[in-house]
């Protein structure tokens, strides 16, 4: 069985990535000489490179080939210069996935984090409880803090906390002794057909979790995931959930509420994060820190004290007559819906939403859904694709959203770029409400041009 102790070098091809680059340091901090490429010159780069890293834009076989260990996303196709020469090579080659095994094998406790939506959140939530309470583990999480604050914890190996992702069934190779289903709908257009491939993947994840371990799972799933020999919790609103918050009050678009535990009140909980989706999030991390023996009651302060991940609804500054810049990651219809939500309450102001579409594959299946999904927006703001992996599908544009949704939602605009929305933003800059800047891609860096003017 390989180990990552086994190589004294790794590069990482999409070093870039919000988890390749927490593998990076990982392995720079295991004492590894590391290196990594990607397509194009970002901030990561530079953080990279402080931190021990040999971190380039660009493709340079020449630094590959001398890798003894190379590590490569799904998102790398198979003509990938680099991953060619490290083949042709014969270096040790895998995908990122594989890799996970490798860091699982350290130490002795997995919990994995899975669901179509909140896996960061849910991952970093209960990273703070670990945190907190003294565990020594490796925490890998799929996004950093606010001001940049890259979220890797290496504190210990008792236990490997990861992010369990869907996207071409990468969560399958794990084996985990705890794991999360927060949710699961349709998405990843690209890699499954439709809902029932991607609920079979996620059974099969179930399936894996190590016989006498926990899975934790939303209540609306109880009945689509029951593996052998492993015990489940449920989590929800539900007055059946083993895990079930009560009492839920809200103050400006945070929450408390109150937690009871197979029907018995544990304690109040006060989230500093927005939105009431969160509580789901925190239900479940509180049922799995309790599934690795932590206190129920004092993950109370951890969540409260919890200030959220980069880019999930983080406020980047305040226009002059009041509106507050948000910006989230949201760019799935359930997710755009929940981020306006949360908005809607937050807010009596007008609020304007600038939504950068990530992929013609999930716009073109989902696009009734997107149609839908705005519905308590004053207006929409449909910015060009981010094509990310893609090339572009006819009926998949952002521009064929804009059309589909200019048919139901008459205060709707298509804008050809950052620039021209930052331009129009700065009319708006003596009004109140809220502005959310919607997408997985790089739509973010609309703030940055709106509060660096």
């Amino acid at each position: 069985m390989l180990k990552l102790t086994d190589f004294k070098s790794v590069h990482f091809i999409g070093v870039c990535g919000v988890s390749m680059k927490t593998l990076a340091l990982l392995c720079a901090r295991e004492g590894l000489k590391v290196s990594g490429s990607d397509r194009a010159e970002s901030d990561v780069i530079e953080t990279l490179c402080k931190n021990g890293v040999y971190a380039y834009a660009g493709s340079n076989a020449s630094v590959a080939e001398k890798a003894e260990l190379v590590v490569y996303t799904a998102c790398i196709p198979d003509d990938d210069p680099e991953l060619v020469r490290a083949r042709a090579c014969r270096r040790t080659v895998m995908e990122r996935k594989a890799f996970l095994v490798l860091v699982q094998n350290m130490c002795d406790k997995t919990v994995a984090v899975a669901g179509t939506h909140g896996k960061t959140t849910a991952t970093a939530m209960l990273s703070a409880i670990m945190q907190a309470q003294g565990v020594n583990f490796i925490g890998h999480i799929g996004g950093d803090y606010p001001g940049g604050e890259i979220s890797l914890v290496d504190s210990g190996r008792e236990v490997f906390l990861t992010e369990a992702c869907e996207y071409k069934r990468s969560f399958l190779s794990l084996s985990p002794d705890v794991a999360i289903v927060l949710n699961v709908q349709f998405d990843h257009p690209d890699c499954y057909k439709d809902i029932n491939k991607l609920k079979d993947a996620f059974g099969r994840f179930t399936q894996n979790v190590k016989k006498g371990g926990l899975l934790v799972v939303d209540y609306n799933l109880k009945d689509d995931f029951c593996p052998e020999g492993v015990r489940k919790v449920t989590f929800g609103f539900n007055p059946a959930c083993d895990y079930r918050a009560d009492d839920i009050k809200y103050d400006g678009g945070r929450y408390t509420f109150s937690l009871y535990r197979f029907g018995e009140y544990v304690a109040r909980y006060f989230l500093h994060v927005y939105g009431k989706h969160n509580i789901l999030n925190a239900l479940a991390a509180i049922a799995a820190a309790e599934g690795i023996g932590l206190d129920a009651v004092y993950a109370g302060e951890s969540l409260k004290n919890f200030a959220g991940i980069s880019r999930r609804f983080e406020c980047k500054g305040m226009l002059k007559g009041g509106a507050r810049v948000i910006v989230d990651y949201a760019h799935h219809p359930d997710e755009i819906a929940a981020a306006i939500d949360t908005a809607r309450v937050m807010t009596r102001g007008e609020i304007s939403v600038f939504f950068e579409p990530h992929t013609f594959s999930r716009t073109k299946s989902l696009i009734d859904r997107f149609a839908d999904c705005f519905y308590w927006a004053d207006e929409v703001i449909i910015l060009p694709t981010y094509a990310a992996r893609e090339k572009n599908i006819e009926g998949g544009t952002a521009y064929d959203l804009y059309q589909r949704l200019k048919k139901k939602k008459t205060a709707c605009l298509y804008m050809d770029g950052y620039d021209a929305a930052a331009d129009y933003i700065k009319t708006k800059l003596d009004k109140s409400g809220i502005i959310l800047l919607l997408g997985a891609g790089t739509v973010d860096r609309i703030s940055d041009m709106l509060f660096k003017r």
